[in-house]
């Protein structure tokens, strides 16, 4: 769990994912998970990182449909919403690289995410201090 919380730690707190860095990434993330499935019983947390990483591959016109399902209901328990929770999916997808834009006002979301959370009808939990502790494999854990 040490491993999985540093590096999730590390990429909510510095890092901003592209699609090409999200292959990569999936691809450390599994040598990663294969490591720790040396030790321990409950991996399930590595499961949800996995699918948390498809956010960062997926174009940002088919996002609605891996946060909620198919059938585009926010509250019905499934898509990553229902797997992984609505804001450690949010903030996740925060961390996307085409998530905000420069303008000279300083940085500003980009008209598709604006869109995507407003016929969601859920905010933005990156609009405030975000507690990067909530996102750790204990916590995910107790939230199974």
């Amino acid at each position: 769990m040490r491993l999985y919380d540093i590096l999730v730690a590390r990429l909510l707190q510095h890092y901003y994912i592209s699609t090409v860095g999200a292959v990569i990434l999936s691809r450390d993330v599994e040598a990663l998970r294969s490591v720790a499935m040396l030790a321990g019983r409950n991996h399930s947390h590595w499961d949800n990182l996995r699918e948390l990483l498809t956010l960062f591959m997926t174009p940002p016109d088919s996002l609605r449909t891996i946060l909620v399902g198919p059938e585009g209901d926010v509250n019905s328990g499934k898509g990553l919403f229902g797997r992984a929770g609505r804001d450690q999916s949010l903030v996740f997808m925060s961390r996307r690289v085409d998530y905000r834009v420069k303008t000279n006002q300083g940085m500003k979301k980009c008209q598709w995410v604006v869109d995507l959370l407003d016929d969601l009808g859920v905010y933005d939990p990156t609009d405030a201090q975000v507690n990067i502790a909530l996102y750790s494999a204990e916590q995910s854990k107790k939230g199974s």
